[in-house]
């Protein structure tokens, strides 16, 4: 404990006897730190805020019922909409990237060896940030040359080659974000096309196999005919009791080789036959094209109703289809050739004043700090320096 404190004391004396030392190593080296600082390349860094679109709504609900899919099972986390997610990926590709080296000559600027080392420093001085409230934040950063501190127009290039790199990179997430959407509409645009002629070659098919049987079976209007012939019938049916109630009363009063009677008699016949008709199947052959009874035979009523009903569906449901997939068809050439702006900018990209980088506050802070640090121990282990090495020069006497 005695020891510590005397070699306190004697640390406390050697910087006190060296007080003017370590000030002048304090001031030397915050000035040269602060020189060379003013020399190191400055980097600015220009932002624009960004909304992506709102989705319309998608072919046959595609993208409603992807929508509903759990982010979080993908790892994506919640509050993030898909446009966010894909814009984010656009931005931060390979093609994106290797625009904007092609565009303001990144490998020179960089000090780069090739294309590829150019785009990784790019995508760690460029890119893209999630915002609570789902806006988009895209910034690019740009490097000034050596000593552009002294030169206000080489500050000036910096500045605004970090802005027209922003709004270059909105440009082409539009371009990329276009042809993509693009890419999609004529992919869902093929399918729905596809659905479609099938749907009108079956409707067509549907449609002539329901005429051919009306043709062949008479059916113009099921319903409406089969309540004809019952009405008919019934007609028939009446006149049939009506003419044997006649009949009888007239074999009361003649005989039955009475002209009256035989004439009743050959009407209840007329009657009975053709009522014999709504009872019995008919051939539909209909090849040479004679007229055909409107009235359905009531023997073949249900098989034929059943039958009319199942072609008569199979047009009803063609229909259908057709009425859904022709508005989707129509929408789906739209979307394939519309060009219209993927990307709301809410703020443009600003003309940086202030430069991102370097912290020269910092940078001087930390070197001084590390210089006074370097002085302390040189002035605490000078003398014991000195004394080893004179112990060494001793010892070879």
């Amino acid at each position: 404990m005695i020891e510590n404190k005397i070699f306190n004391m004697q640390v406390l004396k050697l910087l006190y006897q060296s007080r003017r030392r370590f000030i002048k190593i304090f001031f030397i080296s915050a000035i040269i730190t602060t020189l060379a600082s003013l020399t190191l390349p400055e980097w600015y860094q220009s932002s624009a805020k960004i909304m992506p679109p709102v989705e319309e709504g998608g072919l046959s609900n595609f993208a409603a019922m992807l929508s509903d899919l759990p982010l979080k099972a993908l790892g994506l986390g919640s509050g993030v909409s898909e446009d966010a997610i894909l814009f984010t990926a656009t931005l931060t590709s390979r093609t994106v990237m290797e625009s904007v080296v092609n565009k303001f000559d990144l490998i020179n600027r960089y000090d780069a060896k090739n294309l590829e080392e150019a785009v990784k420093t790019l995508r760690d001085h460029a890119g893209i940030v999630i915002d609570d409230e789902g806006t988009l934040t895209i910034f690019a950063e740009a490097r000034g040359s050596w000593f552009c501190f002294f030169s206000e127009d080489a500050r000036n290039e910096a500045r605004s080659t970090a802005r027209d790199m922003t709004n270059f990179l909105i440009e082409e997430l539009d371009i990329v974000n276009k042809r993509l959407k693009s890419e999609r509409a004529r992919n869902s645009r093929t399918f729905v096309e596809k659905r479609y002629q099938q749907n009108v070659d079956d409707l067509a098919a549907a449609e002539n196999d329901l005429k051919s049987f009306q043709q062949k079976y008479g059916m113009i209007a099921l319903p409406e005919q089969t309540e004809a012939t019952i009405k008919a019938a019934a007609e028939l049916k009446a006149q049939i009791v009506m003419k044997e109630i006649e009949l009888g009363v007239l074999e009361q009063s003649v005989s039955k080789t009475h002209s009256e009677y035989k004439q009743v008699q050959r009407e209840l016949n007329e009657f009975r036959k053709k009522y014999e008709e709504f009872n019995a199947p008919l051939d539909y052959g209909n090849s040479k094209g004679e007229k055909i009874e409107v009235f359905v035979p009531l023997e073949d009523a249900p098989e034929v109703g059943l039958m009319y009903a199942r072609k008569f569906r199979e047009v009803f449901i063609q229909e259908k289809i057709l009425e859904f997939l022709l508005p989707q068809y129509e929408q789906a050439k739209i979307k394939e050739a519309q060009d219209t702006p993927t990307v709301q900018v809410l703020d443009d990209a600003s003309f940086p004043i202030k430069k991102h980088r370097p912290k020269r506050s910092i940078l001087i802070a930390f070197f001084t700090f590390l210089a006074c640090l370097g002085g302390f121990f040189y002035i605490i282990y000078k003398p014991a320096m000195q004394k080893f090495i004179a112990e060494i020069k001793s010892e070879e006497r």
